[in-house]
């Protein structure tokens, strides 16, 4: 190939695009995972650890997943594996939101049996 190519990137005004963010929460009546942003590969040991830190919490968890922009087989390989520990563990998993290409995915891999699905505008855990 001869010629110069050139990338082009959407213009974002000076934004970088918003890294994934993991972030666990703990009340009484439930432990909250917020996920947003990219859930990918490069929060994998956050998921990890948000999950594990969840699941020894031994209350309801829900995943906060309204804000998430891209999921990847990481993102979605961890909702599934929480949701199993959750049952493991004798609780339920709640997903919050979700945003919709998480519950297309999370459908898409026969997963969506697995949790209890919270759609409403407020948010509040089931």
């Amino acid at each position: 190939m001869t010629g110069n190519h050139t990338t082009s990137f959407p213009d974002t005004g000076g934004i970088e695009p918003f890294a994934g963010d993991v972030s666990v929460f703990f009340d009484p009546s439930h432990t909250l995972i917020l996920l947003r942003g990219d859930i990918d590969l490069a929060v994998a040991a956050d998921l990890e650890d948000a999950g594990r830190d969840a699941i020894d919490a031994k209350a309801p968890i829900v995943a906060d997943v309204r804000a998430v922009s891209l999921i990847d087989s990481v993102g979605i390989s961890f909702l599934v594996r929480l949701a199993a520990s959750g049952r493991e563990a004798g609780t339920t998993v709640s997903l919050r939101g979700p945003a919709p290409r998480v519950a297309e995915l999370l459908t898409l891999v026969g997963a969506s049996d697995l949790f209890v699905w919270d759609n409403s505008p407020e948010g509040a855990a089931s």
